[in-house]
């Protein structure tokens, strides 16, 4: 007989989920946000990872090469999948990564061990309500004493409202036999939506919100999202509800900026910090409401650790590196005490006079995409400020945590508690052995290349072919010698030279995290 569990194999082994590298889910991320709130999670670099629903492991296989010294493991129902993850890791040669193919509801916790990082990215609410419980309970079973997971989730109410676009394409693609005729028959019931749904309704505004997503021209997406049997989202609260059942209990978000009710203006942020400032649950199940959340992702911990103090204590910033492109809109920064604004264009500046503030950006900016030490950063904007407005060093430092405190939670700067390498040469470019190995051993389409900081690395035809020769040994004209030279290169039928191929190539890795660290 056949059984939900082999239609929703089957529908993996035939369109597998894209397996790319998600910042957001790194363990080095993770922890970085731990510390924010106080609570000491284990050290990355000798972590053991665990994912579930992980694909071809392509969000932990980074992890596993930048940390030799832990340990990742992936579990997915789907062999394919697993079988091209075990593919890339024996490429790699990789000895600290191991795949299992298997149904997580079967899955012995004392054969798998405890895991300090714990990562669950789409899959909870693709799953039925038997098997989310058996998630959880196995994610406390295997979590470490001070251990942190990562579950995302479709949320309500935002969901609610894309229950109607997936209701529609269930209907359309019925009857159709395979996964491919699925989506096929789903992507021409968005179509007839989109010509006759009334502009000014509901549905029509709901497929405007989702187009970017509905265009993909990969089936994955559509596939899993929309088309799988499941597809169960819930109310914040009622997620804490269950994980509280099986003994574990909030931490943050793993974008700490989703928690600020401030980030969405006075409106919003003046009732719920008035209401429920006392209860950070509550104000932000509220705030799911106000802003129409439709995704969270929740980092839970064991509940034995007691209740928790969001509030952000500044001093856990010396624990911490921090980066951001924070550069002068004026294009010349002012030591005269006038107001200017900083970041990057299309989004919210940050308008400040101070000098010391002013300081503190610009090295931040001249360093990204790398980290700043906070104790670094405290120094140079006490030595570089100028101007009527000079503070002695305890100003400094406090103003600097302020400006700090108001990066992270705007969602501005990423953190980490160890260092992310600067800049590399691009006249003799040395990129990290991890990064040069995951783009050597990729095959054609593999996502498994990331940078250092998680972030998957969408590969040019030249990058694919000169980023594993990026060692230090080879200057600017051997590379693009090297790429002249490609019999791949033919093909492209490109009106570009191989000079300004290379060019474009490292003015890219410029933006990336991808220098290797310095010896010694």
């Amino acid at each position: 007989m056949t059984t939900h569990l082999d239609h929703v194999r089957v529908r993996y082994d035939s369109v597998p989920y894209a397996s790319y590298a998600y910042p957001q889910c790194a363990p080095e991320h993770l922890a970085a946000v731990a510390t924010l709130f106080g609570h000491a999670a284990p050290d990355p670099r000798t972590a053991r990872v665990l994912e579930l629903g992980g694909a071809s492991g392509g969000n932990v296989i980074p992890f596993a090469v930048r940390n030799p010294g832990g340990e990742a493991v992936c579990v997915d129902l789907s062999e394919v999948q697993v079988d091209a993850g075990r593919a890339q890791v024996v490429r790699m040669g990789l000895q600290n990564m191991q795949m299992i193919a298997g149904d997580l509801a079967t899955l012995d916790p004392t054969a798998l061990g405890r895991f300090d990082y714990i990562v669950c990215h789409g899959l909870y609410s693709w799953v039925p309500a038997a098997i989310q419980d058996a998630l959880l309970q196995l994610c406390s079973a295997c979590l470490s004493e001070d251990g942190v997971v990562f579950v995302s989730y479709n949320t309500y109410p935002g969901w609610k409202a894309k229950e109607m676009l997936r209701d529609a394409m269930l209907l359309h693609s019925a009857d159709r036999d395979s996964t491919q005729e699925q989506v096929a028959y789903a992507r021409a019931m968005v179509g007839f939506l989109q010509n006759v749904a009334p502009r000014d309704g509901l549905m029509a505004h709901v497929l405007q919100e989702n187009l970017p997503y509905l265009r993909d021209p990969t089936d994955h997406y559509i596939a899993h999202e929309y088309l799988e049997p499941y597809n169960l989202p819930c109310y914040f609260q009622q997620f804490l509800q269950r994980a509280r059942g099986y003994g574990l209990d909030y931490l943050a978000e793993a974008q700490p900026s989703m928690m600020v009710p401030a980030n969405y203006g006075p409106q919003i942020a003046e009732p719920l910090q008035r209401a429920f400032g006392h209860d950070q649950v509550r104000m932000e199940q509220y705030l799911d409401f106000a802003i129409n959340r439709a995704f969270r992702q929740t980092l839970l911990v064991h509940a034995r650790h007691g209740t928790r103090d969001f509030a952000l204590d500044r001093a856990r910033f010396k624990a911490l590196h921090f980066a951001a492109r924070m550069p002068c809109r004026d294009g010349v920064t002012r030591q005269d005490g006038s107001v200017q604004h900083f970041g990057v264009q299309d989004t919210p500046g940050i308008g400040t006079g101070l000098s010391a503030a002013k300081c503190a950006f610009d090295l931040l900016t001249c360093r990204w995409p790398a980290t700043v030490p906070h104790d670094e950063l405290v120094a140079h904007a006490f030595e570089a400020q100028r101007g009527p407005d000079w503070l002695p060093r305890e100003q400094v430092e406090a103003a600097t945590d302020e400006l700090l405190q108001v990066l992270v939670l705007k969602g501005v700067a990423r953190i980490r508690r160890e260092a992310i390498p600067g800049h590399m040469s691009l006249e003799r470019p040395h990129v990290d052995r991890g990064v040069r190995a995951m783009v050597a051993a990729q095959s054609p389409g593999s996502p498994h290349a990331a940078d250092l900081w998680h972030d998957g690395l969408d590969l040019s035809p030249a990058a694919r072919v000169l980023l594993p020769l990026m060692d230090g040994t080879r200057d600017r004209a051997a590379l693009v010698a090297r790429w002249a030279g490609d019999p791949g290169r033919v093909g492209l039928q490109t009106s570009s030279s191989a000079e300004e191929d290379v060019d474009a190539l490292l003015r890219w890795l410029a933006g990336m995290a991808v220098a290797a660290a310095p010896e010694g």
